[in-house]
């Protein structure tokens, strides 16, 4: 959909302001999901960031350039780095630049900003950079190979007789898996319906745990939708416990059950550790996944999906459950997708809730047994 502005952006980092009205350099967006979003100068962006901080113009500035310079160093570290790792000592195309400086600018994204604010602290900020690990390889992957060309890994071979082989080999063992995981659902909810009909579960009571009253009174208003019930039941499988378990009910009983297969078995067991947690969409690869990097503890995996990889951009934040299948790790239900400006009120909502419970053991852990939280966010 195109946008009108309040305002007008002009070349050279110019912009004509929407709230001052005067010609200045750009500052930035305001509401920028909005129909129609105001172009905001450099210097009213400041005025306002003061005002909301309620502090003076002069700090305002002095804390954006400290943020700047922060970001910058943080950038140029990691330029260097992937430079290293391409084995080449000239700059990347700027094709490959503009991947590279975008998979880098979502990883920073990931930091918080008590995070991004205790850095800017810090005297000596070159090991904290160093240590944040970069997943380069699947960057570095060209994507666009001729059968008969020489493979991109090096090894000397044709493209068919080297890597192809391995990716070939990979989808087949991923879409293996994910057979699998339709199973353990289908049984999933085959048992919900059972322990629904002989009482054991209070569908109703249920509804109202996870979607609070306000949610459920307009879902019988207008219409439960069939994401409402994909997200309901995704929870109700994973994440809900009957009493004081150590294990979420449902899948437990699916253990117990004694009809899981092998494979079965282990995907129910790598369900038990998985939270449902919010993840950044750091890099995409078109028609086979995405990598994915923790808001919380900051850990990036691979998660191989193909619709995932097709639906979505990168710099998006995620609602989702990854788990680990074999040697890759798949998506569990459904996922919702949010820009980065809408995120920290959500990200608030639950470091408030971890902060309430008085656990230490991580935000994830503490979500691995309140997965209940996400009905409430949305």
């Amino acid at each position: 959909m195109k946008k009108n502005f309040t305002g007008e952006m002009l070349d050279d980092g110019q912009c004509i302001c929407g709230i001052c009205g005067g010609k200045d350099k750009m500052g930035g967006l305001l509401n920028p999901m909005s129909p129609k979003p105001t172009v905001a100068c450099y210097h009213c962006m400041i005025k306002m960031s003061a005002e909301a901080q309620g502090i003076t113009v002069a700090e305002a500035e002095r804390r954006k350039n400290e943020t700047m310079r922060v970001t910058h160093l943080f950038i140029k570290m990691k330029m260097d780095e992937y430079v290293a790792a391409t084995g080449r000592k000239e700059l990347p195309s700027l094709d490959e630049a503009n991947h590279m400086l975008s998979y880098i600018m979502n990883v920073w994204n990931t930091f918080l900003p008590d995070e991004k604010e205790a850095f800017e602290k810090e005297s000596d900020l070159a090991p904290l950079f160093q240590s944040v690990a970069m997943n380069w390889q699947y960057l570095l992957a060209k994507s666009k190979q001729q059968r008969n060309d020489l493979c991109a890994c090096g090894s000397g071979k044709k493209y068919k007789a080297c890597c192809l082989t391995k990716e070939e080999n990979e989808k087949a063992e991923v879409e293996k898996y994910k057979k699998v995981d339709t199973w353990v659902i289908r049984k999933a909810m085959n048992l919900i319906a059972e322990l629904t009909e002989n009482k054991t579960l209070n569908f109703g009571k249920l509804l109202e745990f996870y979607f609070g009253a306000r949610r459920l009174a307009d879902a019988r208003k207008y219409g439960m939708t069939q994401q409402d019930m994909e997200e309901f039941n995704e929870w109700l499988m994973n994440d809900y416990y009957l009493n004081d378990e150590q294990t979420p009910f449902i899948l437990a009983e699916l253990l117990a059950s004694g009809q899981l297969s092998g494979h079965e078995e282990k995907l129910v067991t790598a369900r038990i550790d998985a939270p449902k947690s919010v993840y950044m969409v750091t890099f995409i690869k078109k028609g086979t996944g995405a990598l994915l990097r923790n808001m919380f503890d900051k850990k990036e995996v691979f998660v191989h999906d193909t619709g995932f990889s097709q639906s979505t951009r990168d710099g998006m934040a995620v609602f989702v459950r990854i788990f680990p299948a074999g040697d890759y790790h798949l998506l569990s239900g459904g996922h919702m997708a949010y820009p980065p400006n809408v995120l920290d009120e959500k990200l608030e909502t639950i470091i408030k809730a971890y902060k309430k419970s008085r656990r230490k053991d991580g935000i994830n852990k503490f979500l691995r047994a309140n997965g209940h939280i996400f009905g409430k966010l949305f």
